[in-house]
Formats: C-alpha cells, structure tokens, sequence
C-alpha cells in the first residue's frame, strides 16, 4: 500500500456509494427542495429532531420546505432533557410515528439533529425501507455519513446495519452556533482515528496469519482517512471556541471518514481499540451529574488509554513486554469463565462470553502471530511509532481542543480506566492492540506498566 494526498471531499463521496448528494455552506437549507426533488422524486417529509436541535435548524427547515409546495405530514420531536440516549426503543417509537402516517411507504424522513438523532432515524429508516435526508446540527461525530448506526442493544454498544443517507446539508452558520462540547466532541472523535490506524495496521498483519474478523487494509479507505488526518486536526483545533473555518474543517474531516466507513461496509477504518473502552463506558451508562458523557469524549479518554497501552507494548526495541515466567494461556472454559466473572451483573453478560469463545484462537494460529510479529518486531514497531502520536503531545493537543483529558474529568478514576482495558478486549472480535497483546501474554505486563506510570492518564 502506497499512501496517498487524501482525496478531494467529492471524491470520497463518490467511493461512499450510498450517499448521493451532501451539501454544505451557510443558510444551505434552501436548496432542501431541490435535493428531495432530485434525488428522491418525492414531495413528502417527516421530521425527527430533539427540543434543541429542532430549534436549532428543525424549524427553519420546516418552513423552507412548506414554503416551497413540500408536505411536512408529521414532526417527531424527542424532549432535549434528560439527553436523548440511543436506545433501541426509541427506534421503535420513530417507526411507530411514521407508520402511523397515510401512504407512508412514499415519505422521505428527514432527521434535523446531532449523532443520536441521526442515529435513530437512520435504523428506523432502514427498517422501513425509506431512504433519509439528514440536516446535522453540529460536528460532533463521523456518523452522519456511516454506513451502520451506534445503538445500545442488549447490553451492548453495537453498530447496527443500515444505508446511509441518500443526502445532507449542513448549514455551517448552524454547525458553528453548537454548544462547544459537542465540538470538542467530534474533534476527540477525529484524533481518535490516530489509535485506529495503528490498530488496523495490526489487524492487517495478524489477519494473513488467520486471526478472526481482523480486516485486510483497504488502500480506498485508509486514503481517506489517514494521509490529511493530521492536517485536519490541526485545522480544526480551535472548532470548540466557535471559529467557523475550524468548525467547517471538522465537520469535514468527520464526513470524509463517515464515507470510509460506507465504502468499507464497517468501522473499521476509524474504530479500534480506544472505541471499545469507550463502548464499555456506554454500556455502563457514564455520567457526569445525570447528564450521559458525549460518545467523543469518551473517545478521547479512550484514545489516550488505548495510545498508553500501545506505546508500553512497543517501548522495548527488543520485543514487547515479557509474560510471566508461569503464564499459560487459558483454555476455552477458563476464557469463558473470566469473561463471565468481568460482566457480571450486565445484561452483556451472555453476549461477552460468546464473543470471547468465537474469537479465542487455536494454538497453531496464535503461535504463527507470535512467530511473526517476533520476527518482525523492529519493523512492525516503526510502523506503529510513526503511526500514533506520543502521548504527550496528543494530550497536548486534545487539551487545546477542549477536550478531556484526564479521567476525573468524565467521572472516571484512572484505575477504573485501566482496568476497562481488560474488559475492552472482550466485547468485539475486531482486532486491536489489546487482542494482540493479550495474544503474546504481554497483556498484564503492560496493565502493570501502565498502573505504575506516573504519566498516562493523569
């Protein structure tokens, strides 16, 4: 693989295959009547938004559209407190409303709002084989454009299939007035693509040797997402503080590795390991006085986490952390029984300890990664070395984003953030640093290590 300039914004649209039309720029909802026209040949809307988001841009959608001859039949619009959570349920009460509505198999919905929104009339669409128009309100995630919708389904934080939409438009003017965390949300998400190439790097070199569901490096995707990944965060460092060129840059950037995710068909271009601390996180429902922690910023504590534990497994020149002079993998029923014991309590329970048993590997293939990423050890490391950004300066560079940084700040501990690590590595069969650590018996050697620094995460 050669890496490339990344490609110009129209070109990743056209590789995303799903998504036909996205515009951008200030007071854009005018040409609303034109996109349902054009791409969707219909003259019928639903609209989903929360109390802020529709204040935010549902509104004035909504009389754009009437003023140009387009029904609104129905407006769906969830309370803005407590936070909207992405729950199946409220899934079903979209699919309810629009149901509801005569001749609705002829509709377009159209979802006015942030992730969460997106999210759920994204599946609610899917199900009702309906393609959607999505108006983002703010550049907070990288789902938007995604193939696939976050959703907490029995227990678990899961992307769930479903088309992206057959268009959008953002209006920056709306992009650029939303609360600064959600900002600096979708910057963690962003530099949270950092960790995820180095994983998929990984995930590369471990799936020619037979590891499960670890994805060979598609040049398509990967040219999307990493090779301006760096230009782009500097650009939108200051997304937070309301500068529209920087809120512009990131909402951007965020769109182009959502176009990664359709061409690809999964996550993996931008989800790694810092995604399943983050997934743990959600699952248990973390929050900070009521309110549930924004998926970015649990991200960006899961990006620091998951950059610590990558830079302690490849410190040594000389291979990674040594296992212990007794350590011996653990059989299937053993695996099985940790698993248990870690989700205990959770409705995830079940779900974990299947995960566990179809990703444990026999000993043949295990020791055929051994034997490589061993053989390879120098350059494999340089590799990921110039993949990742030390911890330092990644820190740095989230702390001027706005973001968390340490993990009193989203209402963790750093030994409970430690500690997700193991719990991370349970709950997908998605390659990463921590399968690959746990898979060379280094996994707590590098626990250890990490505990006992006096710099990651604090």
């Amino acid at each position: 693989m050669k890496p490339q300039t990344i490609p110009a914004l129209a070109e990743c649209l056209a590789a995303a295959d799903q998504t036909r039309a996205l515009v951008i720029g200030e007071n854009c909802y005018g040409d609303l009547p034109g996109l349902l026209q054009k791409q969707y040949g219909r003259d019928t809307v639903y609209m989903a938004a929360d109390g802020s988001t529709w204040k935010a841009a549902g509104e004035k959608a909504k009389k754009i559209l009437e003023e140009a001859g387009i029904r609104v039949a129905g407006v769906h619009i969830f309370p803005a407190e407590p936070r909207l959570h992405a729950e199946y349920y409220n899934i079903k009460t979209l699919i309810e409303a629009i149901s509801s509505v005569k001749d609705h198999e002829r509709l377009v919905p159209v979802a006015a709002g942030a992730g969460t929104v997106n999210d759920l009339l994204k599946r609610a669409a899917f199900e009702l084989k309906l393609p959607y128009l999505c108006l983002p309100t703010a550049a907070s995630v990288d789902g938007y454009t995604a193939f696939g919708a976050s959703i907490l389904m029995d227990g678990f934080k899961q992307t769930i299939p479903c088309t992206a939409p057959l268009a959008l438009a953002a209006d920056t003017a709306v992009l650029a007035e939303a609360p600064a965390y959600l900002s600096s949300s979708g910057f963690g998400d962003l530099a949270s693509k950092i960790i995820a190439g180095s994983d998929w790097i990984l995930a590369d070199e471990a799936g020619r040797l037979g590891a499960p569901d670890a994805h060979a490096i598609n040049e398509t995707a990967w040219n999307m997402t990493q090779p301006g990944l760096m230009d782009y965060l500097r650009r939108s460092v200051n997304a937070a503080k309301g500068d529209r060129d920087a809120v512009n840059a990131l909402f951007e950037a965020l769109a182009i590795t959502g176009f990664s995710m359709q061409h690809m068909k999964n996550s993996r271009p931008v989800s790694g390991s810092e995604h399943l601390f983050s997934h743990v996180w959600e699952m248990e429902d973390l929050s900070v006085n009521g309110v549930p922690v924004t998926h970015g910023h649990k991200v960006t504590i899961g990006t620091l986490a998951a950059t610590a534990f990558t830079e302690i497994f490849f410190e040594s020149p000389d291979g990674p952390p040594p296992p212990p002079k007794d350590y011996r993998r653990p059989l299937s029923g053993e695996r099985e029984a940790e698993a248990s014991a870690a989700f205990a309590g959770s409705r995830a329970q079940e779900g974990v300890v299947k995960t566990v048993a179809e990703k444990l590997m026999d000993e043949k293939t295990v020791q055929a990664i051994n034997g490589r990423f061993r053989g390879s050890w120098k350059e494999i490391r340089e590799k990921i070395l110039a993949q990742i950004l030390p911890y330092g300066k990644l820190k740095e560079m989230l702390l001027s984003a706005g973001c968390p940084v340490t993990p009193g700040e989203i209402c963790l501990t750093r030994e409970r953030v430690i500690a997700t690590a193991r719990r991370a590595q349970m709950i997908r069969s998605k390659y990463s640093i921590l399968d690959l650590a746990w898979d060379m018996g280094s996994f707590d050697a590098v626990i250890k290590k990490m505990e006992a620094s006096g710099v990651y995460l604090r």
